[in-house]
């Protein structure tokens, strides 16, 4: 049910967005979404990256078969990087957008080029670590950096914000926080009605419907919307008298749009000075029918029984038999490999670079550190006062850093305290990193030990 909201937003960057390894600058990274993963493997099957024996072995991780979320550890030539738990994502995503900007600078790769996008759940944003990088990106002006935050209104048990707006609070927070932010709310199937709303009575209604309702509108008929939405008002009904309740029930949300997602995309790769959410409105469980889209128990929903499948089957225009469903099992379907949809993936993925995720690995052996390396700290201190362990590390990492082959490679990453323990010694030579450089004056700029930052520190 996850992957069925999150679907379109994922079509629309693998066929138009997400650059592969292949392509200049060395591609993309794409943080995903964990719970999505069944819908990555099916569109690996269709690229013809995967095969039937190895989609029935998903979860059999024993016997090679595929992981349950994303994870390279077993499936190293697949999977870039982890995703679950419940923001590991967002948060190494910024990591990595600040990484690629930090290669840049150092002049060690030319990482410009690459973009990374994260895939997050709504009622994955609670957890703290979600959240806990916004203000650096904002701050460092990542953007490079894109989140598309998957909003289908539900958590495992019920609403993420029943009695409030996810989509509004999560502007509110990432706006504070620095980020830019476009939304993806309303299909172009309300475009009509939003321009004949010349009164503002469907956008206030809108507004002032709670998550729990508009969860509520997916699960039921056109004539329960026609009476408790736009039944509230005389002026609201009669907007909407020329649709029939069918009409009601198609309305799409913004997620489910491929031209509103485009736009939202490329709006956020043009954006500069400034990472970018795409806050995006779906249904979870969408298309999977009545019984899966937005029920409360979609994720203890395990199998589908055979009408499900059927009706699945027919909405989606399948060609599969009622006799392939016997066994009271879903068959895999692939098109074929000459069928216009696998073609026209193929043809996206080479015009992108490659396939994604597609993880490789390009070790480069790094030089040894040169001849007489170390010999003044193995030799001790003699008959000097004994140096602090602290000390001694000091000397060992400046001896490292002038080193002329290996010292370029070499980054300490300290949280604080440098000064503690005597490495202000290292800030006059190797500078403190700073994506802008140092815009002011330290007070201790007169000192040989100053505070000093710079771009490619």
């Amino acid at each position: 049910s996850t992957y069925a909201s999150t679907a379109t937003l994922l079509e629309v960057g693998f066929n138009h967005f997400f650059r592969g390894r292949s392509a200049p600058g060395g591609g993309d990274q794409v943080f995903f979404q964990g719970h999505a993963s069944p819908g990555v493997y099916a569109r690996a099957f269709l690229e013809g990256r995967l095969d039937a024996e190895d989609l029935d072995r998903f979860r059999r991780e024993t016997e090679g078969g595929l992981s349950s979320y994303p994870h390279p550890r077993r499936m190293p030539n697949f999977w870039e990087f982890p995703t679950v738990s419940m923001g590991l994502g967002p948060l190494n995503a910024v990591a990595q957008a600040r990484m690629n900007r930090y290669l840049t600078q150092r002049g060690i790769v030319d990482a410009s080029a690459a973009r990374v996008w994260a895939f997050i759940g709504d009622g994955e944003l609670d957890e703290p670590e979600s959240g806990a990088s916004l203000g650096l990106a904002a701050r460092e002006g990542l953007d490079n950096l894109t989140f598309v935050v998957n909003c289908n209104l539900q958590r495992l048990d019920g609403p993420v914000r029943g009695n409030g707006k996810i989509i509004q609070e999560l502007e509110a927070r990432f706006r504070g926080a620095g980020w830019n932010v476009i939304k993806v709310v309303w299909g172009r199937g309300w475009d009509d009605l939003l321009s004949r709303d010349v009164d503002g009575l469907l956008l206030e209604r809108m507004n002032e419907t709670v998550d729990g309702d508009f969860q509520k509108y997916v699960v039921e008929a056109g004539d329960y919307i026609r009476s408790h939405f736009f039944g509230t008002d005389p002026r609201l009904a009669e907007l909407v008298a020329h649709l029939s309740d069918a009409d009601l029930e198609r309305l799409p949300r913004g997620g489910h749009d491929v031209a509103k997602v485009h736009a939202a995309y490329r709006a956020a790769t043009l954006h500069r000075g400034a990472p970018t959410v795409v806050l995006a409105k779906t249904v979870k469980g969408w298309a999977l029918g009545r019984d899966f889209a937005a029920r409360n128990a979609t994720h203890q929903l395990k199998k589908m029984t055979v009408p499900q499948l059927q009706e699945l089957r027919d909405r989606l225009g399948l060609p599969i038999p009622d006799a392939a469903f016997a066994d009271g099992m879903a068959p895999f379907h692939h098109p074929g490999p000459d069928s216009e949809e696998a073609v026209y993936l193929a043809e996206r993925r080479r015009a992108l670079g490659g396939f994604v995720p597609e993880r490789t690995v390009r070790a480069k052996v790094l030089p040894a550190p040169a001849a007489g390396f170390g010999e003044e700290l193995f030799a001790g201190s003699g008959e000097r006062h004994p140096v602090s362990t602290t000390n001694a590390f000091t000397r060992l990492l400046r001896t490292l850093l002038r080193d002329p082959g290996l010292g370029r490679r070499i980054v300490p990453i300290v949280p604080d305290e440098a000064r503690t323990f005597g490495m202000d010694s290292l800030f006059p030579d190797f500078r403190i990193y700073a994506p802008f450089g140092q815009r002011y004056e330290p007070v201790d700029a007169g000192l040989v030990l100053s505070y000093r930052e710079a771009a490619d520190g």
